[in-house]
């Protein structure tokens, strides 16, 4: 309840004849009561939901009336007329109307619902208007009419935009066309898919200007065509319209005027001709039409005007094309059909969960007492795994670069004296400085290598060429061009700064010896490792296949013993990779049990212990052995070249085919080169490029 709706008149006197009311909220449905005079005909909120309400007494002892909008409808009367049956209208009656002749009153609301409309004799009459049975027109509110009215403004307001947008469209269209098509000289007196409209000269009879005959009957005489410009009787203009477009038969086309602009209207500039229309393809011609032979002076796309040249800043070779169409592109990897180097097995365990560094002092504090049985000493590289297998530290030796000072990994060294019972660090550092070499600590192994002042004077000696008896200048440049050195002095072998690249190129260098028929300063067994011909290098470094295995083993034993064990029983040292094993976490002091015996070959009893880590053996030569994985041996460079080859360059331009292919498919170490001196083609190639040169050369363009 509204409060002071209960209360009686507390500012002005009580009316006696006022009988309290209530009142239904249309929004929320509450029922309020009304006992004050003074609040008759008045807005108060609501105090459910705080709309406003009109506070008006009930019509009369029937339903109260419903307000909607400014004016109050009887709702009942407006329910009943809706659901009762229409009355069908006699067709043969006249309507109702006054004496006059005029059309009944319209009905009159008034805010007082028990106002009636008209007299008692309007209503004998017929005049008068039930207020029930005919509704205002206007009974919805106001403020939905104000937004429908705003609606239907801005509906017409922007049809008539569009319509205007459209309409000037259509008009700037049609003036374009006229204009263009008055421009170009010709008239539209037949239209089709190809038509030809030809405009002579208009008969003698005629005088003035050129009229159209109209449907009533007037004439309209073009003003442009007022201009004294007539056509020669002789010319003709083909004018191309497009697809045809159907026209009444009876219409009269008006005949189009050659319309030439001012002189003065277009200023002269000075890059353009006089004509820009000179040297196009004439009007009496199709200029896509093959039959038509093009002028002399015909403009060309290598062409430009004169004024234009001026522009290039000096590029005269703008005309010409920047490249050979007719050269073909070089092969891709897929065209070739190259077999692809072996891809890198990393176990995710490994490479997400990275050992922890090896503690060297406690690995290598070890006190052993080595002896060997043979006076001279013990081979280098065996003596390096059975460390390996004491500490439980990967130690690796750099066998190319003791090969480029001399020293080779299977070369006996002495052993420290027993009797003082040195730690594994200091029998090793024994055993270097009795070899010339000394040894690095890693976070996850050792690599021992020479010294940097014996190597750098045998790299030194290797890329000096001057023994060369003729021509030295010319191997400098061969192996600068196999090397991609571009800078420094042209004159001399630069030595690269890193290990790898400087390996390589001793390589080289003592390649060119062999080439030009000098000795090199490497021994043949330790180049015929890493370089050769191109026929001995395809059969090099082929998986062990035999060997024996020894005896049948008993007990397990660790990784680098039964590696060493075997190839000694072979007459070879092994040589393992030991970044290979890292990435499948194989420790030297891993215990292994493989079977071996009679029937059972070293190969077989090695690819037991590897297999499962994609390690493999490969047979070097003899004497050698080398233990790893797959994709490292497909990425080896190796140095090759081609002595009996007649067309060295056209091997080259294979070769370089070839390497370009596998370029696009990752990056890889090779180059190729012919030597003027011997016209002989020289390469560094990956391995797993090299095997399939024989079938590769046939393919490449």
């Amino acid at each position: 309840m509204v409060p002071g709706l209960e209360s009686h008149c507390a500012q002005g006197a009580v009316r006696l004849d006022f009988q309290p009311f209530s009142v239904v909220c249309v929004t929320c449905g509450s029922r309020l009561r009304v006992g004050r005079h003074d609040l008759v005909d008045s807005i108060v909120a609501c105090p459910k939901c705080q709309s406003m309400v009109h506070l008006i007494p009930n019509p009369g002892p029937g339903e109260p009336a419903v307000a909607l909008g400014n004016q109050p409808v009887d709702s009942g009367a407006l329910t009943e007329d809706s659901i009762s049956k229409p009355e069908i209208p006699d067709l043969g009656a006249t309507p109702p109307g006054t004496a006059g002749g005029f059309a009944e009153r319209p009905p009159v609301f008034t805010p007082d619902p028990s106002a009636e409309v008209g007299t008692d004799q309007e209503s004998e009459d017929g005049g008068g208007t039930d207020r029930a049975a005919a509704p205002h027109p206007a009974w919805h509110s106001q403020k939905n009419a104000k937004s429908r009215k705003i609606a239907m403004m801005i509906s017409v307001a922007l049809a008539s935009v569009v319509s205007a947008s459209i309409l000037f469209s259509v008009l700037f269209r049609n003036r374009s066309d006229h204009v263009a098509k008055q421009d170009a000289g010709g008239s539209t007196s037949g239209i089709g898919d190809d038509v030809v409209a030809k405009v002579d000269q208009p008969d003698s009879e005629s005088t003035g200007p050129s009229a159209v005959d109209l449907e009533n009957g007037e004439s309209s005489a073009d003003p442009l065509a007022a201009q004294d410009h007539p056509l020669d009787s002789a010319s003709e203009s083909t004018v191309d319209v497009g697809p045809a477009i159907p026209t009444d038969s009876h219409a009269k086309q008006p005949p189009s005027e050659n319309l030439v602009p001012p002189a003065d209207l277009f200023p002269e500039n000075p890059l353009l001709p006089s004509n820009p229309l000179e040297g196009l393809s004439p009007s009496d011609g199709n200029p896509m039409d093959k039959g038509n032979d093009a002028l002399p002076d015909a403009a060309t796309l290598k062409e430009l005007p004169k004024e234009f040249q001026g522009l290039l800043l000096g590029l005269e070779g703008f005309d010409r094309p920047q490249f050979n169409n007719a050269a073909p592109a070089p092969k891709t990897i897929d065209q070739l059909q190259l077999d692809r180097a072996a891809k890198s097995d990393v176990d995710i365990e490994v490479a997400i969960d990275q050992p922890d560094p090896i503690n060297m002092v406690q690995s290598l504090g070890l006190p052993t007492a080595m002896q060997a049985a043979d006076p001279e000493g013990y081979p280098l590289n065996d003596l390096m795994l059975v460390m390996s297998q004491l500490s439980g530290v990967p130690i690796e030796i750099q066998w190319v670069s003791y090969e480029i000072v001399g020293l080779p990994i299977e070369q006996r060294v002495s052993l420290p004296n027993p009797k003082d019972w040195p730690t594994l660090e200091q029998a090793l550092s024994q055993v270097c400085q009795a070899s010339e070499s000394t040894f690095d600590k890693n976070v996850q192994s050792i690599t021992v290598r020479p010294t940097d002042e014996r190597f750098n004077q045998a790299v030194q000696s290797l890329l000096d060429l001057s023994d060369l008896p003729t021509e030295s200048a010319s191997a400098v440049t061969l192996a600068r061009l196999l090397l991609g050195q571009t800078d420094g002095d042209p004159n001399v072998v630069a030595v690269p700064k890193e290990l790898g690249p400087t390996q390589l190129a001793a390589l080289v260098c003592d390649a060119i010896r062999r080439i030009r028929g000098v000795p090199g300063k490497l021994s043949d067994e330790s180049f015929s490792r890493w370089g050769g011909t191109f026929q001995k290098q395809l059969t090099a470094w082929p998986e062990l296949e035999s060997g024996v295995s020894g005896a049948t083993r008993i007990q397990p034993a660790t990784f680098v013993s039964l590696v060493r064990q075997i190839s000694k029983m072979n007459g070879a040292t092994c040589y393992i990779n030991w970044d290979d094993s890292a990435k499948k976490d194989f420790k030297p002091n891993e215990k292994l049990m493989p079977k071996t015996g009679e029937g059972v070959s070293a190969a077989d009893a090695l690819r037991q212990i590897l297999q499962p880590a994609n390690l493999h053996v490969r047979v070097v030569d003899p004497r050698h052995w080398w233990i790893g994985s797959e994709a490292s041996f497909d990425r080896f460079p190796v140095v090759v070249w081609f002595p009996e080859t007649k067309n060295a360059d056209n091997v080259a331009k294979q070769v370089q085919s070839i390497l370009q292919g596998a370029s696009m498919d990752e990056n890889i170490t090779g180059t190729v080169a012919v030597d003027s001196a011997t016209q002989t083609c020289v390469a560094i190639l990956p391995r797993y490029l090299l095997r399939q040169l024989p079938r590769l050369l046939g393919e490449s363009p």
